[in-house]
């Protein structure tokens, strides 16, 4: 089921109504017009004084979009092409060499066909990291917001940052940033002025972090596979001393920490870097089935959680996923965080995600927020054992509800 949302504001009645920002409502209902909610709460409350038109969701339960807040959509086309590793640096010298092997057409297509298979799996909103900006012509088409971070790579440093960014200060639909790869392959004063410039017009600044143990290695004592990497693709400066410390602690010295940073991965953060980021209000992005296929570790989520931060979700690509679903990395955590409560996981997978991508109008149901929600099924049991259902097993038909 795919309802756009009428131009006159009209009324759509649900069984459950789960605002993220609010407690459940049982018998809820939204009033919505030309992309926007201008009204939700219980029926009763929602209805009165109505006059307008009245769409009945029948047995349903009515959430926000969700929002894969890290994904790659140029490496699509990688899908099935690469096997499960235990070594992350061979993967991604195999990721190196496949490049060359794949047709700009191809590349394309791919894309397209995730852009699809996201719509079908409940996404609204991405956050698109990527080299060549292939994928941008293909969010404009789309029916999501999204934000595309241009990723740079350079660990001498001798990126100028204007080649980047003079035909994309400006987009009615897609917001763009920049986002340095990684702590291994962003020069410290090129990382810092990629922060500088997000800082300046207050955007996200993305970046994986403690993704693997060759990271910590290299950034601790400036040897191992990364090194040997960064030499065999003419990125090692010879004046390069390592920094001695945990990635965290390094991204921290040089002052790119703060509320609008997202660090992806965090695999192998450890207890004193997670705190560090919760003082820093840092936003962690995780990618759990992505970090089983690498074999690089799975996140501290409980502990994340318990020192106040806000973890939110994405998929990174395909090259080292099956499936872009955020439902699916919600029933990965939940598999190794039994504990974890249905609202927490969907509140990873909305607000929080809209929040570490400086959406302020989405990932939540409530009055002036954009009306792009999912219509699940709840047919059977109550409220919490459909949401119990919800985050353990990925559902198979999700209907939606966007203007």
């Amino acid at each position: 089921m795919e309802l756009r949302i009428s131009k006159k504001p009209t009324l759509y009645r649900t069984k459950y109504l789960l605002p993220i920002i609010k407690e459940p409502v049982e018998n809820g209902a939204i009033i919505a017009t030309e992309g926007l909610i201008i009204d939700s709460g219980p029926y009763k409350q929602v209805k009165k004084g109505f006059i307008g038109e009245e769409v009945d969701l029948g047995a349903s339960l009515l959430i926000p979009a969700l929002v894969n807040a890290h994904t790659h959509l140029e490496l699509a086309a990688f899908k099935w092409r690469l096997s499960p590793t235990s070594s992350f640096v061979s993967w991604i010298k195999k990721l190196i060499r496949l490049r060359q092997e794949i047709t700009p057409e191809d590349y394309v297509k791919s894309a397209r066909l995730s852009l699809k298979e996201m719509w079908q799996v409940g996404i609204g909103l991405i956050g698109d990291h990527g080299n060549t900006g292939l994928s941008v012509p293909l969010l404009r088409e789309s029916p999501f917001r999204a934000v595309f971070f241009r990723e740079v790579i350079d660990f001498q440093g001798r990126t100028n940052l204007k080649d980047f960014l003079k035909d994309h200060l400006k987009d009615s639909k897609i917001i763009f940033s920049l986002a340095p790869h990684a702590p291994y392959t962003v020069s410290p004063l090129l990382m810092q002025a990629i922060k500088r410039w997000t800082k300046k017009y207050r955007l996200p600044f993305s970046l994986h972090v403690a993704e693997s143990v060759e990271e910590i290695e290299f950034l601790l004592y400036g040897k191992g596979p990364i090194r040997e990497l960064l030499k065999e693709r003419g990125q090692w400066p010879s004046s390069f001393v390592a920094p001695g410390l945990r990635p965290v602690f390094y991204l921290d010295r040089l002052g790119v920490l703060d509320e609008n940073t997202i660090c992806v991965h965090l695999t192998q953060a450890s207890t004193e870097e997670l705190a560090l980021l919760t003082r820093r209000k840092a936003k962690p992005c995780l990618c759990p089935r992505s970090n089983i296929f690498l074999g690089v570790g799975f996140p501290r989520v409980e502990e994340m959680l318990a020192l106040g931060l806000e973890p939110c979700l994405g998929t990174d690509s395909l090259a080292s996923n099956d499936y872009l679903s955020i439902f699916a990395e919600i029933a990965a955590l939940k598999q190794h965080f039994p504990h974890l409560s249905p609202h927490i996981l969907l509140k990873m997978a909305t607000l929080w995600g809209a929040k570490a991508l400086k959406q302020k109008d989405m990932g939540y149901i409530d009055k002036g927020a954009r009306a792009d929600l999912l219509i699940l099924s709840a047919k059977e049991g109550n409220l919490e054992q459909i949401l119990e259902t919800l985050v353990t097993n990925p559902p198979q038909k999700i209907g939606r509800l966007y203007g």
